[in-house]
């Protein structure tokens, strides 16, 4: 139960700096995904996926307000719901922060420095990052 409730309040923390910063979790990844199902498989399959992926599409578009939810859930044993939706909102978020920082250890160990002492200093990747370590706590037994 403790490691919920540290999760909850990274959760609350980093949804709350990402709300500072207006980072949300979508960049039209889906949108192009909801036109490419669209136009392969047409018809009603094509149709209820489209609105299931524009729902997923909207809690990505919450952000910060998607995460403080997960952590919500998160301390009211909805544990998989909660993770879920912080992932959705901080999405692309983690996946910006894995790339640039893998392609920053393959740049040397001056752009890695580069890229931290840049972390350090963006209210919206300190989000990102505790939004990644509520999720991984949740996990814990």
């Amino acid at each position: 139960m403790v490691s919920s409730k540290i999760a909850a309040l990274l959760a609350y923390v980093g949804g709350t700096l990402l709300l500072l910063a207006g980072t949300t979790g979508s960049v039209g990844i889906i949108g192009t995904i909801i036109v490419y199902i669209m136009d392969t498989l047409g018809g009603a399959t094509a149709s209820i996926l489209s609105i299931i992926l524009q729902v997923l599409q909207f809690i990505a578009d919450l952000g910060g307000a998607a995460v403080i939810i997960g952590g919500s859930l998160i301390l009211n044993d909805r544990k998989t719901t909660g993770k879920f939706m912080i992932l959705l909102g901080a999405g692309m978020g983690v996946f910006g922060f894995l790339i640039t920082l893998a392609s920053s250890l393959i740049h040397g160990w001056a752009s890695t420095i580069n890229f931290l002492l840049l972390v350090t200093q963006s209210i919206g990747w300190i989000g990102v990052i505790l939004a990644i370590s509520a999720t991984v706590i949740t996990s814990w037994k």
